[in-house]
């Protein structure tokens, strides 16, 4: 029973051709061009660079008559 069920099976060849859309399918719908991921990415290193310049002080402005206690000298 097990040989006669393998000899009516025939494999058929494995199939080299690859299915390709039309050029004007390239991207779906709703897919952006490269260079917008380009421009997010590069948004994001700015973005971050400016926040962590903002959290370290560096955008603070200072009032002349606000010196911080450790330049001030003892009353």
């Amino acid at each position: 029973m097990l040989a006669s069920s393998t000899e009516s099976r025939v494999l058929e060849p494995a199939q080299d051709g690859v299915t390709r859309p039309d050029p004007g399918l390239a991207r779906g719908r709703w897919e952006a061009p490269a260079w917008a991921f380009y421009g997010v990415i590069g948004a994001l290193v700015v973005g971050g660079a400016l926040y962590l310049l903002w959290r370290g002080g560096v955008f603070r402005r200072r009032r002349p008559d606000e010196t911080p206690a450790s330049r001030r000298g003892r009353p």
